[in-house]
């Protein structure tokens, strides 16, 4: 079997609501999926490449005019040598950011082929652990017109529905470190307002379960230290990218100073860098997103390194089912894996274009399928009304 070319899907949908969070405010989701396509004609292979705020076409271009080439004729069930063959030819002007996000899409699609032809799940080829997971709803962001009661309201229903936890944005002040250029972002608040949210939140769950909150790469490690502080006080079960993931040493230095475990980095590439921040001590909660961070290779090996630190396992989950079923299914190999982030905001990308859901969740817990390879069933008339030319 050989490979015989990528195909690209530049996907937009608008939500209802605009979302803030200290790094600015969105309407449109955009998500870009790879389709690998193989010489049999029934095997292919699906992916996610992270696009985080770059237009489509730098995406896609990368992705079929460099790295294309790179795999056309060569075996898709040898996704640990096309990983490296890529990353090596791309090394002068790779080794992070968008490339490795494309090289993610790529490697997602040949493990999800590999899969395929093995006729096993992903999660059973990656090593099998098969214990259940807990899962939290991700969203609390600042919204317009969104009080402190439409957050508690909001954490409320996660509860009902079952969820373990809630994670919920911080960080939204005008001494965010990035303020003087991103000084436009609605919505600043002071930190005692900030607070206020996270102790409704609080109350809204109740003291039995969870709550995460998410600063997105947004303070300083002081002010971060304030933070964390407070959230000893209130009960939070980790604090995610207090401080850009370059500050090494200032997160190291909070994570010292605080009983809270801090998680990240879901905006971090490679596992040099991953290596980097566990040896200093700046994150408990190992945390990439897999369709930015090199794909299931590279995740998997960060997740490894984690384990032999003692250090948990997640993944950031927040874009299309393709990304979802790369993250769940990586997450129920391990053992060291902890919760399941399950995006809760407006889109209709988590089930919508699926013939046939992905996981089961009774009780908070999740439970993929035991279908060959990511487990996806894609409907591409369904997918094509999101469809968008890059």
């Amino acid at each position: 079997m050989k490979i015989t070319g990528i195909e690209t899907f530049c996907l937009r949908y608008r939500m209802p609501y605009a979302l803030t969070y200290p790094r600015g405010e969105y309407q449109e989701r955009e998500a870009v999926l790879v389709k690998v396509h193989t010489d049999d004609p029934n095997i292919y292979g699906w992916g996610e490449a992270a696009m985080w705020g770059g237009p489509f076409s730098t995406t896609t271009t990368v992705l079929e005019k460099q790295l294309q080439p790179l795999i056309v004729g060569q075996d898709p069930c040898c996704p640990e040598f096309l990983w490296e063959k890529i990353y090596q030819e791309t090394y002068y002007h790779g080794r992070k950011g968008i490339l490795l996000s494309c090289l993610s899409g790529i490697d997602i699609a040949l493990w999800d082929i590999l899969g395929k032809v093995a006729g096993q799940p992903l999660w059973r080829l990656l090593g099998g652990f098969a214990r259940p997971i807990k899962a939290y709803a991700s969203s609390g962001y600042y919204r317009r017109d969104y009080g402190l009661d439409a957050l508690a309201a909001d954490v409320g229903k996660a509860k009902s529905a079952g969820y373990r936890g809630y994670k919920m944005k911080v960080g939204n002040l005008g001494a965010a470190v990035h303020s003087r250029v991103l000084h436009e972002t609605p919505l600043r608040v002071s930190f005692q307002e900030d607070i206020a949210r996270v102790e409704a939140a609080r109350q809204a769950l109740g003291p039995n379960l969870d709550l995460m909150c998410d600063a997105t790469t947004s303070l300083d490690a002081k002010t971060a230290m304030a933070y964390a502080d407070e959230f000893e006080r209130i009960g939070v079960r980790w604090f995610e990218e207090p401080t850009q993931p370059e500050n090494i040493s200032g997160c190291a230095e909070l994570a010292r100073r605080t009983r809270i475990p801090i998680a990240g980095f879901e905006t971090e590439t490679n596992k040099f860098n991953f290596a980097a921040l566990m040896d200093a001590g700046a994150i408990q909660v190992v945390q990439p997103d897999v369709i930015q961070v090199g794909g299931i290779t590279e995740a998997r090996k960060i997740a490894a390194y984690a384990q032999m630190r003692h250090l948990t396992f997640s993944s950031k989950n927040y874009s299309t089912a393709v990304s979802l079923a790369a993250c769940i299914n990586l997450l129920y190999a391990l053992p060291n894996a902890d919760f399941f982030e399950c995006d809760a905001d407006p889109s209709p990308w988590r089930e919508e274009f699926l013939k046939s859901p992905l996981f089961t969740f009774d009780d908070g817990i999740v439970q993929p399928f035991d279908r060959p390879g990511l487990g996806l069933d894609i409907d591409e008339v369904a997918l094509s009304q999101w469809v968008v030319q890059p």
